[in-house]
């Protein structure tokens, strides 16, 4: 499928390093669902609810950790000042990891987080380890991306993958509860960063030496826009994702959030894959034709949202039609619930499917504004969709259904936000030429 959808995009050096990263990326993640039917057999809803609300704890810290320094590697001319803004970011998640560190330690003998993550006491230790070894990892990602050692990362993608499911069915086998899952997901965060560190540490030996902090925090002033500004932004688009399985665990329990835990990594999970590995290559035409031939940038994006219609269609109407008993089949039979959720959620999952390779359209026509509105109103809407339900006495499925309806709509707002803003970035280029033409 994932060659299907990439076959008609631009060939040349980028899309062939995203075609790559994709690879590495649809092999870690075709192992994990090939993985989940003796997974959901080993442990049960309420083991994946409490997965689903550690990961997405761990996700809104992750995403800050460095303050978005990672992202400033790719930025600097020479090599010395790029190893210095990695080194800033790695202080900058080791800082996280220790002030959550603190906030663990406190909790274990005075519980401050919500009651939704009573179900991560005794293994919330495993939060400011996960948090170390995402953060590394995310930034030496990034070294990796500047070094254009896409290979590297799309063998770390599939390192990660392999040890968080052998670590997770071997420790599933000899012990109960949720703690295999959870050891078995920061390992897997662990072990994708060492590659990259013995490639650092024996080409850039002596760049590393030379780091000093004088420079580091020159740099930090100099790229304090990304945790003053982008770190926010970052952040509010990663919580309208990690929102729902915390909101859920609160309100209506960890066995629900496992089954929505399910249908996320089943459905989600290799929708946005496909997306992200066709977005990466249409984002590098799309920034160039911005400028110069809006009515071709238009043209690939009706051509882009129509294949990815086509593709998903398929297995939107299969799972609305079938999933509760495709569910209770390959998973197991107290995950039939899970499969209802899906047929729930199938319509939410194309549609983002359909606009996740034009999702940064905003961002290119230069209409960050707009891009943050919507980020907010996701957010609200995530909220809003689950917590009311709750308010008014409905059940979990009604829950879902309703945050499945919310989202829908909120990915098709989007893609009309970003086919009006071509429309317009037309008819501005057509006034500028009527003006030359008349001049």
């Amino acid at each position: 499928m994932l060659a299907a959808a990439t076959r008609w995009m631009p060939r040349g050096r980028f899309a062939r390093n995203v075609s790559i990263v994709a690879g590495g990326t649809a092999l870690a993640q075709a192992l994990g669902i090939v993985a989940s039917p003796l997974l959901t057999r080993i442990y049960n809803p309420v083991d994946f609810g409490a997965l689903q609300v550690f990961i997405s704890l761990l996700s809104l810290v992750v995403v800050a950790a460095s303050g978005r320094y990672e992202t400033a590697i790719l930025l600097p001319e020479d090599e010395q000042s790029a190893i210095d803004v990695l080194a800033l970011s790695l202080v900058g998640v080791c800082s996280t990891t220790l002030v959550c560190a603190c906030i663990v330690v406190f909790c274990h003998f005075h519980w401050i987080l919500p009651s939704g993550m009573l179900v991560l006491r005794g293994l919330l230790w495993l939060l400011p380890i996960s948090i170390l070894g995402g953060g590394i990892y995310q930034s030496l990602n990034y070294w990796a991306m500047r070094r254009d050692d896409y290979k590297q990362i799309a063998k770390s993608k599939f390192t990660q993958a392999a040890a968080q499911v052998t670590i997770q069915l071997g420790v599933g086998l000899l012990t109960h509860g949720a703690f295999g899952l959870l050891v078995g997901d920061s390992a897997g965060r662990i072990s994708g960063s060492g590659r990259f560190a013995r490639d650092l540490r024996r080409d850039y030996s002596g760049r590393l030496r030379a780091i000093r902090l004088r420079s580091m925090w020159k740099l930090a002033v100099r790229y304090r826009e990304y945790p003053l500004v982008s770190m926010w932004g970052t952040l509010i688009n990663t919580s309208g994702l990690a929102l729902p399985g915390l909101f859920l665990a609160q309100y209506y329990g960890t066995r629900d959030t496992g089954w929505f835990s399910l249908v996320n990594r089943v459905l989600g999970v290799p929708a946005a894959l496909i997306g992200l590995s066709i977005a990466q290559v249409y984002i590098s035409e799309a920034a160039r034709l911005s400028r110069t031939d809006p009515r071709r940038l238009m043209d690939i994006f009706l051509k882009t949202t129509r294949r990815m219609l086509y593709l998903g269609l398929a297995p939107c109407l299969l799972f609305t039609i079938l999933a509760p008993w495709l569910f209770q089949w390959i998973f197991g039979h107290s995950w039939r619930e899970a499969g209802e959720y899906a047929r729930y959620l199938a319509f939410m999952f194309y549609a983002s499917f359909i606009n996740s390779p034009v999702t940064q359209t905003l961002n290119v026509l230069e209409r960050q504004w707009a891009q943050f509105a919507w980020d907010i109103s996701r957010l609200a809407l995530t909220v809003l969709a689950i917590a009311v339900p709750h308010w008014l006495g409905y059940g979990s499925r009604i829950a879902v259904l309703a945050y499945g309806i919310a989202m829908t709509i909120m990915y098709c707002v989007h893609w009309t936000q970003s086919y009006f803003g071509i429309r317009r970035r037309m008819l501005m280029t057509d006034i500028a030429l009527l003006g030359k033409a008349h001049a």
